[in-house]
């Protein structure tokens, strides 16, 4: 396929879904410029609510092992690891969605017109999903860091925030992997939805290691939430790495393995 062709079908891809995209662009924007605005007022009193909270309600929350909220990255690690569920919902819905939009709106065959093959149809979805994600990412990252400079104080340390943001944020790019691959083999099913529901449910596990102890520990294993959270991401050791290059291995084997689903299974037109 031509390079120009090939343009053109992402830039539809993108202009299809910019609705999608750009809502909750401005959205995750908004929600962690509300919360980081906040840190000089939480840093005074947050710490005294937090000791009174129920260890479970931390635990449900992310927030039982962060030290307190008197440091700007953590305070942000904290917020951040629920707004992350938020966005892995957004780009299971996104990705899993790309993949049947034009079956449900009966439109495949315009895009058959352009003489272009299924793989690269799906390459030019994939590039259009991992953008809008790294777009809402992005948009976070620069709220984050507005607020960071405006009233972080001494405590704002911009490498962190950028670390916790980067490894974190691969939980979102592996969800919509999970979308793709959903997508690929569905066919008229809302893979967006069943991959929204497999992000609450990953989450839940990895909860539930948290809170039965050590007895269930090794199914924070299950969950990409669990594994990267900003937490483990403030402090980086072995286990960390090894479980950020197990789900992104899980994510490439999930696009590809997408491609060959898609490829193969017969479209609604």
């Amino acid at each position: 396929m031509k390079a120009k062709t090939f343009k053109i079908l992402l830039m539809m891809e993108i202009r299809n879904n910019r609705k999608l995209i750009f809502g909750w662009a401005i959205g995750i924007f908004s929600i962690l410029f509300m919360y980081m605005i906040l840190f000089p007022s939480v840093k005074e009193m947050g710490q005294m609510k937090l000791d009174a909270m129920p260890k479970e309600m931390l635990q449900l929350m992310g927030m039982e092992s962060m030290d307190d909220f008197r440091t700007f990255p953590s305070y942000f690690g904290t917020i951040y690891n629920i707004v992350l569920i938020a966005i892995s919902i957004f780009s299971g819905i996104l990705c899993g969605g790309l993949l049947y939009k034009e079956e449900k709106t009966k439109s495949i065959e315009f895009l058959y017109s352009m003489e272009v093959s299924r793989a690269e149809i799906y390459l030019a979805k994939v590039m259009t999903g991992f953008l809008g994600i790294l777009l809402v990412v992005g948009c976070g990252t620069i709220s984050t860091m507005i607020c960071g400079f405006w009233n972080g104080g001494s405590t704002f340390d911009a490498e962190l925030v950028l670390r916790i943001i980067k490894i974190s944020s691969c939980s979102a790019f592996f969800f919509g992997a999970v979308g793709f691959f959903v997508g690929g083999i569905t066919g008229r099913i809302s893979a967006g939805s069943i991959s929204a529901m497999l992000v609450l449910a990953t989450y839940l596990v990895g909860y539930l290691g948290n809170l039965l102890g050590t007895k269930a520990e090794w199914l924070k294993a299950f969950s990409p939430l669990e594994v990267l959270k900003p937490q483990n991401a403030m402090h980086p050791d072995s286990d960390l790495v090894i479980g950020l290059m197990t789900y992104m291995g899980f994510m490439i084997l999930l696009v590809v393995c997408g491609l060959g689903s898609y490829r193969k299974r017969d479209l609604f037109i």
